[in-house]
């Protein structure tokens, strides 16, 4: 999310051991609403965000794209409906078009996926109370998730609010939502209503501390009595180096417009964030998802009542490792596990079509090291499909997935089998990249944990000096002394 939305930083490589596997604008005039009347004592509604009468699209609303038709088309209903208007300025395009150095067809694939394993998450945690009737998608950039809100009618009512005027013009025009115009101080923030689910992606992972308890109460005040608030951080194990202090806040964001001052980087530890929770109110419940996002940012919902109900999910993970081009057909190979289960299998699809597809998993003792879980140590899959199932290797669209138990999915590759090849190269690249940066963790913990160590073991030596120097030490030396001599005793 963008604005007073954020941005996830998504690196999910594994190390290299265990390796997962340009654009044309346009001017789209829209159409205007019209404003709430005033009388002449009533001033216009204040959150109400007036559309400017174009905007310039990266996306366009009903653009055919072959890799984004492929990954809507057996995952929304009524698919060729849904608005896939992208505005320019939507910084979570322009950050996937620099995560893969410019390739606009993975960019805006990428761009698709991730609104789609967002609106999962929500729609998985909403469940845990039952429908919704009011809903506030906070922080929420140009849309990339409220086109699917809006579309599968997650909510009665979908509000929007964020502090660029851009996204909140651009939204209320394409998706026809309300929008709220955020502000920089939380107490400025003024709602009309109470929301049964509040959604918050990519806010509190750029927040400094002097805003992160404000916004979470500010917040929060604006659930109802058994509303859920769902919030992503970024953990202290992301961080560049250890801290103190429970939060670290860096001066550095993706964000093209917002003061890094205000919105820059930050990580946080568990007990920091369940302990500005429990400053807003001691009844409030708090549950914790680990790199439930993106396998990445770590997810809390609090709520002002119990979560009995707040199931885990259990999203599969995987990689390709293998991608091999032979006299009788394509051979792949890697590993896939839901971490506290198994995967239920891996299947390849050639446009819809199912092509390959196993349920028979191999020992991977490393998996289980890297993920820390038993079920890892059965993760390994082979898959072949023959020539003959594939038309094309420059046009067709081949999708690799593995499933969890339940039916929930994780998209392992999406695009042509001509494009696999430098993509293996770059995955490979980025594994070892990753590989490079938690050994770099390891190794700034360590130094830490030493400098620490040291700290302490010069505390006590002084201590020590000073006891020994001191005349209660001395007449204990001399009082042995005598002991010894008269053969009382051997102790020092």
């Amino acid at each position: 999310m963008t604005g007073h939305p954020g941005a996830a930083r998504q690196r999910r490589s594994p190390p290299a051991n265990v390796r997962n596997a340009s654009g044309v604008s346009d001017i789209t005039h829209v159409h205007t609403p019209t404003p709430p009347p005033a009388t002449s004592n009533q001033q216009p509604d204040r959150h109400f965000v007036y559309p400017s009468a174009a905007v310039s699209l990266a996306y366009q609303k009903n653009e055919s794209h072959p890799m984004v038709d492929a990954l809507l088309r057996t995952r929304v209903p009524r698919w060729e409906e849904l608005n896939r208007a992208v505005d320019e300025r939507d910084d979570m395009l322009d950050f996937a078009m620099q995560l893969f150095e410019g390739d606009r067809d993975r960019a805006v694939e990428n761009y698709f996926r991730n609104a789609l394993e967002q609106f999962g998450l929500v729609r998985h945690i909403a469940r845990w109370r039952g429908p919704v009737r009011r809903m506030l998608d906070f922080a929420s950039g140009y849309g990339r998730l409220t086109r699917l809100l809006v579309h599968q009618h997650l909510a009665d009512e979908v509000t929007v609010s964020d502090i660029l005027v851009g996204g909140m013009e651009f939204q209320a025009a394409q998706f026809g939502v309300r929008t709220l115009l955020s502000t920089t101080r939380p107490e400025d923030f003024v709602a009309p209503e109470k929301y049964d689910l509040i959604f918050v992606a990519s806010l509190f992972t750029h927040l400094p501390a002097v805003t992160f308890t404000r916004w979470l109460r500010r917040l929060a005040e604006l659930l109802t009595a058994d509303g859920l608030l769902i919030f992503t951080v970024h953990d202290q194990s992301l961080a560049p180096e250890p801290f103190e202090g429970g939060i670290r806040f860096d001066s550095s964001s993706e964000s093209r417009v917002l003061d890094v001052n205000d919105y820059g980087s930050t990580w946080v530890t568990e007990d920091y964030v369940r302990e500005q929770v429990a400053a807003i109110g001691a009844g409030f419940a708090c549950v914790r998802m680990p790199r439930e996002l993106a396998e990445w940012q770590d997810v809390y919902v609090i709520s002002p009542a119990p979560l009995p109900n707040a199931a885990p999910r259990r999203m599969p993970k995987g990689f390709i490792e293998r991608f091999d081009v032979t006299a009788e057909g394509i051979q792949l190979a890697g590993w896939a596990t839901a971490v506290v289960e198994p995967a239920d299998r891996v299947e390849v699809r050639v446009e819809d079509e199912i092509v390959a597809t196993t349920r028979t998993f191999g020992s991977r003792p490393d998996v289980a090291a890297f993920t820390g879980a038993a079920t890892g140590a059965e993760s390994g899959w082979e898959l072949f499909v023959p020539h003959g199932a594939i038309r094309s290797f420059r046009y067709q669209i081949v999708t690799v997935t593995t499933f969890n138990r339940q039916g929930e999915e994780r998209i392992l590759f999406l695009g042509t089998l001509e494009s696999r090849d430098g993509q293996t190269a770059r995955e490979i690249a980025n594994a070892l990249q990753h590989q490079l940066e938690l050994r770099s963790h390891e190794l700034s913990t360590l130094r830490h944990e030493l400098a620490v160590a040291r700290h302490q073991r010069e505390g006590v030596e002084t201590q020590m000096a000073a006891m020994r120097a001191s005349r209660f030490w001395k007449a204990r030396e001399r009082w042995f002394a005598l002991k010894r001599g008269m053969k009382l005793t051997t102790e020092r």
